[in-house]
């Protein structure tokens, strides 16, 4: 517990794995959002646009969280 108040043990790189998992789950929801925000039909040619806008979301949000996990792991190393 020392260890803890005093700075010694991170717990940003736990809580960073949850805050991904919950952004993968929200990601599609968002995609759906400003799709309907616009009014944009949903035939084949949006359809495909929805998935090539979740695609490219997730894969921002994962290098996003990896950069955070690389960044506590290089503290963690030089230590």
């Amino acid at each position: 517990m020392i260890d803890f108040l005093n700075f010694n043990i991170l717990i940003t790189p736990y809580i960073i794995g949850i805050v991904y998992t919950i952004g993968a789950i929200v990601v599609p929801f968002v995609v759906v959002y400003y799709f309907k925000k616009y009014n944009l039909t949903i035939d084949i040619r949006y359809r495909f646009y929805m998935f090539i806008a979740f695609i490219t979301m997730e894969i921002f949000w994962r290098i996003f969280c990896e950069f955070f996990m690389v960044y506590f792991k290089i503290y963690l190393s030089l230590q």
